[in-house]
């Protein structure tokens, strides 16, 4: 069974994610190069989980699409 306003809705929760963890990247890159901390660490771990989050909503929006034909 495939729940149509179920899957929009986990659609939009991984977008919101994806931009949120999208701007600490961008936010923890700034830090690194302007010298505020030592650490790549706060760039890397928000992109990679960020990564997971577009993967996830590339999925559902993929899902959705498929089961609206």
């Amino acid at each position: 069974m495939f729940d149509l306003k179920k899957e929009t809705i986990k659609k939009n929760i991984f977008l919101g994610l994806s931009i949120l963890f999208c701007a600490l990247t961008f936010f923890g890159a700034f830090l690194c190069i302007f010298g505020k901390v030592d650490n790549a660490g706060y760039a890397i771990i928000p992109m990679l989980i960020e990564l997971v989050f577009n993967s996830l909503y590339r999925n559902s929006k993929k899902a959705i699409a498929e089961n609206t034909k």
